[in-house]
């Protein structure tokens, strides 16, 4: 029991690190940060429980200890999180979002691009998170593709995440009053009409996603991706600095020890060391002050 406790307290400390990093550097929602931060929180304990309720596809260790129905308390913590990690990145880091600095690109296409960079930037860092806290047995999927992870399981982290990011990125640009309380009452239902249509749809068209790889595989595909990824941020012209990411950087590195310190025997650590490689060279991206 001391241990569970021990980890448990751990990541709460972590959590609280990472939401005073961010309470300090992105200092944004003109007053609403509080009630989008709950707001996120109920979508997400709701996405996650209508999830492990109804395709009965993965289940979270008993371990974590306080639950919200099926979800440990700490992952309906984290997830809003993770959500304003991910607008700050696109806001700031890619240039995106703003309506008002750039009315000349429309706000349909501004919504298009923020979608197709923060869906595949949210799968990529979902990919990895789901390897490390899999590997510490954090929790256990049905099926696997690699490391015991399914690529369903990252792709729904990203359908459920872009249209919450395009909601909140949206809301930026309003004041805060009775639109901002319409949209946050929409958003639960948004994210969560996004997540499950978009699971139906890829696991019934999507067959190739159920076949399994090798982590050097999986880590060539990362790689990949992430060259692809690099050219098409290029093309934003923007200089993304390393300091806008220290609390995701932090929020990486709590999943990362958490693996170290519960890495479950017979886990495969040299291909959770490949995969974390080739995921973490988005880093070269980034000037380092």
């Amino acid at each position: 029991m001391a241990e569970i406790a021990g980890w448990s307290s751990a990541i709460l400390f972590g959590l609280s690190l990472v939401a005073g990093l961010m309470w300090q550097r992105y200092r944004f929602l003109d007053g609403g940060f509080l009630p989008v931060t709950f707001t996120l929180a109920v979508s997400a304990a709701m996405a996650e429980n209508s999830s492990i309720s109804w395709y009965r596809f993965y289940s979270y260790s008993p371990d974590w200890g306080i639950f919200i129905g099926h979800v440990p308390l700490h992952v309906v913590m984290i997830w809003p999180l993770f959500i304003l990690g991910e607008v700050r990145y696109i806001r700031e880091g890619l240039g995106l979002g703003s309506y008002k600095r750039h009315p000349h690109q429309g706000l349909q296409l501004q919504a298009a691009l923020q979608a197709s960079f923060c869906f595949v930037d949210t799968a990529l860092l979902a990919n990895l998170i789901e390897v490390y806290c899999v590997s510490a047995g954090l929790w256990s999927w049905k099926q696997e593709n690699c490391l015991g992870v399914p690529w369903i399981g990252a792709l729904g982290w990203a359908l459920f995440a872009t249209p919450a990011v395009i909601m909140v990125s949206l809301l930026e640009d309003v004041p805060w009053g009775w639109t901002w309380a319409g949209c946050l009452l929409l958003l639960p239902f948004l994210c969560l009409m996004v997540l499950h249509v978009g699971i139906l749809v890829i696991w019934n068209l999507g067959g190739g996603l159920r076949s399994a790889i090798s982590p050097w595989q999986e880590a060539a595909g990362i790689l990949l991706l992430q060259l692809l990824y690099h050219q098409a941020t290029k093309g934003l012209k923007v200089s993304l600095h390393l300091s806008q990411e220290l609390p995701r950087i932090l929020a990486c590195g709590i999943v990362a020890g958490l693996w170290l310190l519960k890495g479950r025997q017979g886990t495969d650590h040299a291909g959770v060391i490949m995969v974390s490689a080739a995921s973490l060279a988005r880093m070269l991206a980034f000037e380092w002050r």
